[in-house]
């Protein structure tokens, strides 16, 4: 099975190039449409997400990525892990790439073998970097008055200048509700809206699910932002 995921305004975009393929019957209310393709079973889904199903699902669903030849999009996208746990590091990913490339990508929350999906960001992504914060570091930050939110702030103000070049243009995409002072797009849900957000959903789970220290966080509360 391969999942592509795709925002809400290329749906039609989508229903328009595999209209030509037969149709099958939906089974669920949330599935837009589905169709029969070299003898897979193609679902488009009301949020977006296209799944191909069957013994050729890799070939047809790169065979669809060409039929849409969407126009790749240069994003950097940001996402966090570890903000409401009590333990363990605080991690934040940033992901430079064509979100074409990346399609496959979701919320890491919701996919399995995460180290097989840190292959595709690493293949596909032209950079990315990783921070983490140890429960250690968090808690003196915490003594020191600075939130999470100002953590994942000065991250999302520094990240964009790692990356700049004089003839690379980009946008900045971040996950979750907007922080005052942050020159991006806060998208709720980003994760599994924009694929480069999905990606580094990936990156910043799979650092901190990496990492050894998973020591209890003494200044943790759980309202704390």
């Amino acid at each position: 099975m391969v999942t592509l995921n795709f925002s809400e305004e290329e749906k039609e975009k989508i229903i328009e190039a595999l209209s030509k393929f037969p149709e099958k019957k939906v089974s669920a209310p949330f599935e837009e449409k589905r169709w029969l393709i070299n003898s897979c079973t193609v679902t488009l889904y009301k949020t977006g997400k296209l799944v191909v199903q069957g013994n050729n699902c890799e070939k047809v669903a790169r065979a669809i990525m060409k039929e849409l030849a969407f126009e790749g999009e240069l994003i950097l996208g940001i996402d966090e892990a570890g903000r409401s746990e009590p333990f363990g590091c605080f991690t934040i990913a940033a992901v430079l790439a064509d979100k074409n490339k990346l399609r496959e990508l979701r919320d890491s929350k919701k996919i399995k073998n995460i180290g097989e999906r840190v292959k595709i960001v690493t293949k596909n992504s032209l950079a990315s970097v990783v921070v983490s914060f140890s429960p250690e570091f968090l808690d003196e930050a915490r003594k020191a008055g600075l939130t999470l939110n100002e953590l994942e702030r000065r991250f999302i103000i520094l990240a964009p200048k790692l990356f700049e070049l004089p003839n690379r243009r980009f946008k900045t995409r971040v996950d979750g509700a907007k922080l005052k002072g942050c020159d991006a797009e806060f998208i709720i849900g980003g994760d599994d809206l924009c694929p480069v957000i999905g990606a580094a959903s990936v990156l910043a789970k799979f650092s901190r699910e990496s990492s050894t220290n998973k020591n209890r966080r003494k200044t943790w509360r759980s309202k704390t932002t």
